[in-house]
């Protein structure tokens, strides 16, 4: 998703922990177990082209109507989804080209056991294809849904016919409690850690053939990356609240070595350098 707002996820999700929300973010409450977060957010102030990221938990995102198409760029190359599309594992240098007058998206992120048990997918097999559109990699009774979704006129509506689709399902949406904590544990550290530190973090019931293993079966990456991930993001969010004061010691505080190493990261992830990007 766009890395702005996955930004204001993150900082979302800190917040919610202290009881407070994000005035310009509208988080839609669901008490639905396989589901993290539905968010709406409303797109007139963003830029035209929006770098996307994802920080490692598979997400959807709904535009407005069926009709709308998704226009993505890589390296040059047009990429069009339809109007659900789904982000998941490492994105790299990819921006989606938001058409004029959009004036909101939906973003539902899920449980990752769940996400894949639900959809049955396996969590390696969009390991080169981590934004398509969703009706591509999903059964045909998914397309049923979507379209039933898109005949309701608000997003409440939109949403009840979704989550009611969900509810009926049974699935195992099991994911080890170890793992778990090893999700918590790098969140709480935001990413500032080792694999080997996690493991000392996690006691003598792990090893790291366990993590690579677990990770890789419910969320497609290892455990190495989403460290990278989620110290990429909340390096990004240190950067962009000190804008526009040069901030040198961002990248050393978010658990980069040096300034070399987050710059090599940015243009990785989000296809500019850091002095080059838009931070408005």
């Amino acid at each position: 998703m766009p890395i702005k707002l996955l930004n204001r996820i993150k900082k979302n999700e800190l917040s919610q922990r202290q009881h407070s929300l994000n005035d310009s973010l509208l988080s839609k409450n669901c008490s639905n177990k396989y589901i993290l977060g539905t968010y709406v957010f409303p797109c007139k102030d963003l830029e035209k082209n929006q770098p996307l990221f994802n920080d490692g938990i598979p997400s959807l995102i709904f535009m407005p109507n069926l009709s709308n198409e998704t226009i993505l760029r890589k390296k040059g190359d047009l990429i069009k989804l339809k109007s659900v599309w789904l982000c998941c594992g490492i994105i790299k240098d990819m921006q989606w080209e938001i058409p004029d007058g959009l004036a909101y998206i939906i973003v539902i992120r899920f449980n990752p056991a769940s996400f894949y048990s639900i959809f049955n997918i396996n969590s390696t097999a969009l390991t080169n294809n981590t934004v398509c559109s969703f009706e591509d990699v999903v059964d045909t009774k998914w397309s049923s849904i979507i379209k039933e979704m898109y005949t309701k006129n608000n997003i409440e509506d939109k949403l009840h016919v979704w989550n009611s689709a969900l509810e009926q399902l049974k699935i195992n949406d099991f994911l080890p409690p170890i793992l778990k904590s090893s999700i918590t544990v790098i969140d709480t550290y935001k990413g500032n850690l080792t694999v080997s530190q996690l493991v000392m973090l996690l006691g003598e019931n792990v090893n790291q053939k366990w993590l690579q293993r677990n990770f890789l079966r419910y969320l497609g990456i290892t455990p190495k990356k989403y460290i990278s991930l989620q110290r990429f993001i909340y390096t990004y969010e240190m950067y962009e609240r000190e804008m526009p004061t040069p901030l040198n010691m961002a990248p050393f505080e978010g658990g980069y070595y040096d300034y070399n190493h987050f710059f090599k990261d940015f243009k990785q992830y989000l296809g500019v350098s850091p002095k080059h990007y838009s931070w408005n």
